[in-house]
């Protein structure tokens, strides 16, 4: 028989999971006001574990807390969206080398599935679904590069960056662009050319830097002023 705390825990991430989702796919917007009372309703459960997965969210710079006042999912922030993007990029890149070296016929077939995958949900519209793919190929790099510990670290630090590149395949053309890019990408990585991937990937993770103008015009709303300052990030209790 399990503890009530293991059951407590278990709830506590699966509310934590939901609203995180919720958040990441824009189904809850930015900006969007939320409450403990609103999500434990929604969810059937206490305000507890609520609570703490609001806590969790806060500290990731998901959801900004006005004690007393009201919860807001975080406007993406163009200030953090810019370091979560040399995060990824510098890792990425760094990962090149490794793969080219380790990886197998199996990854490319892997690859070339997600490709796939994308083109597909490009032409349906499924742009969740698109971003799966994209996610699970360049998931596949990092593996094959025997650096998993690296993309894990990226999807757990990188909560605008993702939101904001969601947004970006909304806009007309940006889907195909992509999937071309990607097709690139896995050309170079086939004939094992590093300079090649890495000019390739370079123009691919380049891309959202142009869109910034475009995305402010199209979803206002959405974005935080540009004087704002970014969400902070809990880093244990540090002062950085």
């Amino acid at each position: 028989m399990e503890k009530n705390g293991a059951v407590s825990g278990r709830t506590q991430d699966s509310v934590y999971s939901s609203l995180r989702m919720s958040i990441m796919s824009l189904n809850l917007a930015p900006g969007t006001a939320i409450s403990e009372k609103e999500i434990s309703l929604r969810y059937g459960v206490s305000r507890t574990p609520v609570r703490e997965a609001f806590i969790r969210l806060s500290n990731e710079g998901l959801l900004k807390v006005f004690p007393q006042r009201e919860t807001l999912v975080t406007r993406m922030d163009f200030k953090r969206t810019g370091q979560e993007f040399f995060l990824r990029k510098a890792l990425e890149m760094a990962a090149l080398g490794p793969f080219i070296r380790n990886c197998r016929s199996e990854h490319f077939t892997l690859l070339d599935e997600m490709i796939g995958g994308q083109t597909a949900s490009a032409s349906s519209g499924e742009y969740l679904k698109f971003i799966e793919f994209d996610d699970a190929m360049h998931r596949t790099i990092f593996e094959a590069a025997g650096e998993g510990l690296c993309w894990e670290a990226i999807t757990s630090m990188c909560c605008h960056y993702p939101r904001v590149r969601l947004l970006s395949i909304w806009l007309g053309g940006i889907a195909g662009a992509i999937v071309n890019e990607h097709r690139f990408l896995v050309g170079a990585l086939k004939r094992r050319d590093s300079a090649a991937a890495r000019e390739a990937l370079g123009i691919h993770l380049d891309q959202l830097s142009f869109e910034e103008k475009t995305l402010r015009e199209e979803f206002p709303g959405y974005f935080a002023p540009e004087s704002e300052d970014s969400p902070s990030v809990d880093f244990g209790g540090l002062r950085l």
